[in-house]
């Protein structure tokens, strides 16, 4: 990790760059405690959204932890996809052109740095990735919505509407927070 922060030149403070602000990623140790953390808030605040109204059901309860569960596992699984699809688009699809060029037309390539992405490639992509994270603040929007949808149905002495804006407030919130820190670089890459 630290390798490509010395060879692409990113100061500790960022840099702007014409595809946006590109954010200094904190070392990987942070990063994993800031993933166990976010994996830990997410059954913290299912268990606190769970307790406010006090006559729900085992099932219910369980329930409403799985909304917040959903939001940071479905949210960096699909980090995870679109992080994937650029890096298949920005560093294994021009390999491939230089193997299948190789193969089938006998063009050798010219040299190394004709099949390693340039500068300004590896710097897009990682403002792409890190832009990526608001993968949780979208998909908290649909998961608050269905979760608290499916709250409506549960028997609880709190009203049912706020039930369902208690569940999709905190949801959003969640996802916003999570996304917030992920587009500054505080969940760990997992092509790293």
């Amino acid at each position: 990790m630290e390798n490509y922060r010395n060879k692409l030149e990113i100061p500790p403070e960022g840099i702007d760059t014409p595809y946006g602000y590109l954010y200094y990623p904190p070392k990987q140790g942070t990063q994993i405690l800031f993933l166990i953390a976010s994996f830990f808030t997410a059954i913290l605040l299912g268990l606190i959204i769970s307790s406010i109204p006090d006559d729900l059901s085992e099932l219910a309860s369980g329930a409403v932890y799985f909304v917040y569960i959903l939001v940071f596992i479905s949210g960096y699984a699909a980090w995870v996809g679109w992080m994937s699809t650029l890096m298949f688009n920005y560093i294994k699809l021009p390999l491939l052109k230089i193997v299948f060029g190789f193969i089938f037309r006998k063009k050798k390539p010219g040299s190394i740095e004709e099949m390693l992405p340039s500068r300004e490639k590896v710097i897009e992509l990682m403002v792409r990735a890190q832009k990526a994270a608001k993968t949780f603040f979208i998909l908290s929007w649909l998961i608050g919505i269905a979760g608290g949808f499916l709250t409506m149905f549960i028997s609880t002495s709190m009203d049912s509407t706020l039930l369902f804006a208690l569940i999709l407030i905190s949801a959003v919130a969640f996802g916003y927070v999570l996304s917030y820190f992920g587009r500054r670089g505080y969940l760990p890459f997992p092509e790293e």
